[in-house]
């Protein structure tokens, strides 16, 4: 019982590492040299960047980093 425990207050601390899925969302619009990562970079200074762009990823059920110039994307707060 110990171990399902620490497996939880670890899952828990992980999700709010991440923040909730209830956080707003910002929107951009992908301009021309714009990646997944530059986008990340940009809009989330400080935070790991591979991280941010997996979220991206997820919020906008992307199935890899291709983006196309002026595809809107939701951006996790």
């Amino acid at each position: 019982m110990a171990i399902a425990a620490v497996l939880c207050l670890s899952a828990g601390l992980a999700l709010a590492a991440r923040g909730s899925s209830d956080t707003a969302f910002t929107t951009v619009v992908v301009q021309p040299g714009d990646t997944l990562w530059s986008i990340a970079s940009d809009h989330y200074p400080g935070d790991d960047v591979r991280i941010r762009v997996q979220d991206i990823e997820q919020a906008n059920g992307l199935r890899g980093p291709a983006i196309e110039v002026g595809q809107s994307l939701k951006l996790p707060g």
